[in-house]
């Protein structure tokens, strides 16, 4: 596809740079920059007053509202905006549910997955520009959970399968989102970026403060549901979660940010690495070890030449900054022990359980030729039950399995074509400008990927850091070509004509 092709099919993408860059002048931007800061502000006044229990209203409304102004005016700053949900929505839940009382189904969780579902509107609009090579790839991704969808609601329901829907959903359409604006590719960039080091910096700092601590709201969730598998709401004794659900998703989304982390500068990039890294071995998810590992592989192996002397001594820091965590006796004995289950896995009782579970589901995942549908596995099964518990397929091992069996043959077609044709598109150079965060956002992507053998990574948290920095990947070569092509488009055509032309993908 040439950039000329396609700049009137994308309106939106001049209209955003310029309008973006516009605001300034109109006073929108002081707005626009003020109203993620004031919504934190009003989740924490009512926590610091011991009326927490009015963020269940507070906290879905204000960020509804402060999601519909960035969604369509500022596409950067509602980038952070979200990622900034992901990372501290079900802390919040905890404070509500403390100071408040337990409640089994929260408003406050669905929050992130409404505020991305606000994605869908801009992406609707531009729906011809899933025509192109690009984007194409979504488009069986999304037919394929259609199709789950309608599964789904004649199998557990409209609200199990609306709830799974945006699990599934919102991931990709947030990719979509950011892939459809490339032309402010450095805002959304830089945007983020921002975000993940802060957001490393105060996830993985609180990480360490509750493994060595244990707050008591954290502790309260921990016996309200029951989760086992976290060891035990003490002093460390815990595997950290921080303001994440459980130490799965925490780590998953620690290594995300551990492999964007080399593309950002600044004093506190460092310690951002540093506070990640302690709270990613406390989780003791070992998938998630080895998935750092190959972070930082792949990224030796991709990154421009004159970046992979920086990427080595980043590494050297972490491991020497990790060093005084590992000299605590109860710390390092807990991270051997979990190490050295790796050299021995037959004797590894998680290890034997997933093992019996693939060969005892196999076979029936993938001759499940219609499919389960959307809402019958993971947490969309307590809307299916009359006591909001969890149902008996909330528990899924893997996401390998999960997706024919959850999205049948005409679903999984669709979802793994459009995967496939995705990512083969975004490793494919294509001429594209060597750039460091385009290899970051790829090495995230794929590392996500291939962790689908241990779970569903696909959905929520950690699906929209496949999803993202997916379309990331996507809008860093767009944007590559688009500059390259700049200069010789202004000298063959007029100057106005050739700023129409730049607007095209």
């Amino acid at each position: 596809m040439s950039l000329a092709s396609a700049s009137t099919d994308l309106p939106h993408a001049g209209h955003h740079a310029g309008d973006h860059a516009g605001h300034h002048a109109g006073g929108l931007p002081s707005l626009a920059r003020l109203a993620p800061v004031v919504f934190w502000l009003l989740v924490a006044m009512p926590v610091l007053i011991g009326k927490a229990g009015l963020l269940e209203i507070i906290f879905p409304v204000g960020a509804l509202a402060t999601g519909a102004l960035l969604v369509t005016r500022d596409p950067a700053r509602f980038a952070a905006f979200t990622w900034w949900l992901w990372f501290l929505t079900p802390e919040v839940r905890r404070l509500v549910d403390y100071q408040s009382g337990w409640s089994v189904i929260s408003p406050v969780m669905v929050t992130p997955f409404a505020v991305g579902a606000m994605t869908w509107v801009v992406v609707a609009q531009y729906l011809p520009m899933l025509r192109y090579r690009a984007y194409f790839g979504f488009v069986p991704v999304m037919i394929g959970l259609a199709y789950a969808y309608a599964n789904g609601i004649s199998q557990a329901g409209m609200a199990a399968a609306t709830f799974a829907l945006l699990n599934w959903l919102v991931p990709v359409t947030l990719g979509l989102y950011v892939a459809l604006h490339w032309p402010i590719y450095p805002e959304i960039r830089d945007a983020v970026l921002r975000a993940f080091v802060l957001g490393l910096t105060l996830v993985g700092g609180y990480g360490l403060v509750q493994y060595f601590v244990m707050p008591p709201w954290d502790a309260r969730w921990l016996i309200n549901v029951g989760m086992t598998n976290q060891g035990l709401p003490l002093p460390m004794q815990v595997r950290v979660f921080s303001t994440l659900n459980s130490s799965g998703p925490l780590a998953f989304l620690l290594v995300t940010g551990l492999a964007v982390l080399p593309a950002a500068r600044g004093v506190l990039v460092p310690i951002a690495g540093a506070l990640a890294l302690g709270s990613l071995l406390l989780s003791l998810v070992r998938a998630a070890w080895l998935a750092g590992l190959f972070v930082f592989v792949w990224l030796l192996l991709t990154m421009p030449g004159r970046h992979r002397l920086r990427l080595l001594a980043v590494g050297v820091g972490l491991v020497l900054c990790s060093l005084p965590l590992l000299s605590v006796p109860r710390v390092s004995e807990a991270i051997v022990s979990r190490f050295d289950t790796l050299n021995s896995m037959e004797n590894d009782r998680s290890y034997q359980e997933r093992q019996e579970f693939y060969g005892r589901f196999l076979i029936q995942a993938l001759t499940e030729v219609r499919g389960a549908g959307l809402g019958t596995v993971d947490t969309a099964t307590k809307l299916t039950n009359d006591d909001n518990q969890l149902g008996a397929m909330a528990y899924f091992d893997s996401g390998l399995l999960r997706v024919p069996y959850e999205l049948g043959w005409p679903g999984t077609l669709g979802y793994v074509a459009g995967i496939i044709t995705l990512t083969i598109g975004l490793l494919r150079r294509g001429g594209a400008p060597p750039d460091p965060f385009a290899r970051c956002a790829e090495t995230a992507a794929l590392t996500i990927l291939g962790c689908m053998v241990f779970e569903h990574t696909l959905v929520k948290v950690t699906g929209v850091g496949f999803w993202f920095f997916l379309g990331m990947g996507i809008a860093a070569k767009s944007y590559g070509l688009a500059t390259m092509a700049a200069p010789a488009a202004a000298t063959a055509v007029p100057a106005d004509e050739g700023r129409e032309s730049w607007t095209g993908a």
